[in-house]
């Protein structure tokens, strides 16, 4: 996919070097992360990294997991014959796509789109560029007009995917959704908030600087008991508009984000190998995302245990191999399997919220993040208990049978 690849080798490459260094590997990594007061960082490839905490992720990581006593244990099992591993991978995702000075499809530039309108009832009808494809769309972009309108979720309808009936938009892919649909959402809101000061300023016959906004409702600066609800400004706004301003409460917001988000975590994966069969079981695995500011956590977290189940399936059993002539013998989901809730491990989720600095809500994107940084900690885990055998490394995925051949390779 490219982020995923990336970080696969990167974290091999730092789990691998650590008692080569004679250093413990989550001390590599603190030591190799980029500082909080470095940010915005220019990387050397010419990405510029929006803001991140990443010693945090991974300290809480270790907190929860328990490390040093993992640590403490795992010494104790080998003494017992007991293979028990701890794996670790930090990551860092980039989402968002994207700025269209850099980014296009076919020309298109890469912006995104939210269109907006306020009935006389109040109740709202948010149309958006991007399409959900299982994410909750509906229930996190009614929540992002909620939260900015002062209006109930239940009042905003939330139409996409009809191209006779949507707006302009490039897609939901890459974790773009809410960096780009969210925030053109975000900004629609606040010009609907722009328009309906005015009218507020009318109904209580002052002028707009004497208009102060708390969501849901305006009132009067030097009279704060003073308010109209946005429900009774989008009545006026069809039946009572002041003079010089349209009738109406809607607006059309196309956002084309001045950056890249990069979203970013700490997994820890401990595992017990089985050293007759080669199979192998997950005991805890642990992960701290960090994807900004969570509009729905709920959902955040849907998303990312979902995205566990495929990192843990990338690296146990969706094997990509090809034979003599080339062809593919993963074609079909016998040989190609999918984790089902027999196999999948239970996961326990932790975050930390380091917002992003350009966006109007302070959010990054999650949907891919947990893909991206789970495979690692889960190769690391299985080698890190072979590694006193002399293993250093097997290749994803890593089936019974792999590992099994790993261990009496290194017995000799």
């Amino acid at each position: 996919f490219r982020v995923t690849e990336a970080a696969y080798l990167i974290e091999r490459l730092v789990t691998t070097a650590a008692p080569q260094l004679g250093i413990d590997p989550a001390d590599l990594r603190r030591r190799n992360f980029i500082q909080p007061e470095q940010f915005p960082y220019r990387s050397a490839t010419g990405f510029s990294y929006d803001s991140g905490d990443y010693r945090a992720a991974l300290d809480l990581a270790l907190e929860k997991v328990g490390y040093k006593d993992a640590r403490a244990e795992q010494a104790q099992a080998r003494k017992k014959g007991r293979l028990m591993g701890i794996g670790i991978s930090s990551f860092t995702e980039v989402a968002g796509a994207g700025p269209s000075r850099e980014y296009d499809l076919m020309g298109i530039k890469m912006f995104d789109s939210a269109e907006l309108s306020v009935a006389p009832t109040g109740k709202a009808i948010l149309k958006l560029g991007v399409h959900g494809q299982g994410q909750g769309h509906e229930t996190t972009f009614a929540q992002i007009v909620a939260h900015e309108l002062g209006i109930p979720p239940d009042d905003v309808a939330v139409h996409h995917g009809d191209t006779d009936n949507s707006p302009y938009g490039l897609g939901t892919y890459g974790s773009r959704s809410t960096p780009t649909g969210g925030a053109a959402t975000a900004v629609a809101c606040r010009q609907i908030v722009d328009k309906a000061k005015r009218i507020a300023a009318h109904l209580l016959e002052v002028e707009s600087d004497d208009v102060g906004w708390v969501p849901g409702q305006f009132f009067l600066n030097s009279s704060p008991d003073r308010v109209v609800t946005i429900q009774e400004v989008a009545a006026a706004a069809y039946m009572n508009p002041p003079e010089g301003v349209e009738p109406g409460l809607d607006t059309a917001s196309y956002y084309d984000p001045p950056q890249l988000t990069f979203p970013f975590g700490s997994y820890v994966v401990v595992v017990e190998v089985n050293a007759e069969t080669g199979e192998w079981k997950v005991l805890r695995m642990v992960a701290v995302d960090d994807c900004g500011v969570r509009i729905n956590p709920m959902i955040v977290d849907g998303q990312i245990a979902g995205g566990l189940a495929e990192g843990y399936a990338i690296a146990a059993m969706q094997r990509i191999d090809f034979d003599n002539q080339g062809a593919s013998m993963g074609t079909n989901f016998e040989d190609y399997l999918v984790p089902t809730a027999w196999e999948t491990p239970h996961f326990e989720l932790h975050s930390t919220i380091t917002p992003c600095p350009h966006h109007p809500l302070g959010t990054k994107g999650v949907g891919e993040s947990p893909t991206v940084g789970s495979p690692a900690a889960f190769v690391n885990a299985v080698v890190d208990a072979l590694s006193h055998l002399g293993v250093r490394n097997i290749d994803m995925p890593l089936t019974s049978d792999k590992v099994w051949e790993a261990i009496q390779g290194a017995r000799g």
